[in-house]
């Protein structure tokens, strides 16, 4: 009698064990800190585009040490939403004239297309994250050409998971917004 009730026990923790699964972690690039925009800078800036593997909310990961091409997702790891859609929110906060809105005339558009957008591992504990961009500027009341200009930034991960991975992307997103201001500041097409 002791036997099936130690048996009985054992099946149902078992059970309990095997129903119950960790919640899925949801992240984003966290609170921004208050920016300025730079003074008379009057640009633009349309929806990200980005490749179409990172159209969802996926938290990717590359293996360097193993298989450079192959990206994985984490299981029990998703960002609020799609990396392009995040970025182009806190770029709008802190590039160009972030109160622009559609179909208001502002002097500049930047289009930017999201290429990569991956945690790379170079071994199991470092990693880092890396984003490239494409950024195309243009004046549609001139008659020059668009500028264009690739970016490709790195941060180290804090850790090696996908805590460590939203760090370094809250980091790369302002490094871009920084290297996109200074672009735009140094090609001088964009004041008002």
């Amino acid at each position: 009698m002791k036997r099936r009730i130690m048996l009985l026990a054992v099946v149902v923790l078992a059970g309990c064990a095997v129903g119950s699964k960790p919640p899925v972690e949801i992240y984003d690039f966290g609170i921004p800190a208050a920016v300025i925009p730079p003074a008379g800078q009057d640009v633009f800036l349309a929806d990200i585009r980005a490749a179409e593997w990172l159209g969802a909310t996926e938290m990717l990961y590359r293996l360097e040490y193993a298989n450079l091409r192959k990206l994985a997702p984490y299981a029990l790891s998703r960002w609020a939403a799609a990396p392009a859609h995040m970025l182009t929110i806190r770029l709008r906060q802190s590039v160009g004239n972030a109160t622009s809105v559609r179909g208001k005339q502002t002097k500049c558009s930047l289009a930017l297309f999201l290429s990569e957008f991956s945690q790379v591992f170079g071994n199991e504990q470092n990693s880092r994250a890396v984003v490239h961009l494409r950024a195309t500027l243009s004046d549609p009341a001139a008659s020059e050409a668009a500028l264009v200009r690739e970016f490709r930034l790195e941060k180290p991960a804090p850790t090696p998971n996908a805590a460590g991975a939203a760090a370094a992307f809250a980091a790369i997103a302002t490094s871009v917004a920084e290297e996109l201001n200074a672009w735009i500041s140094e090609a001088g097409v964009c004041k008002r």
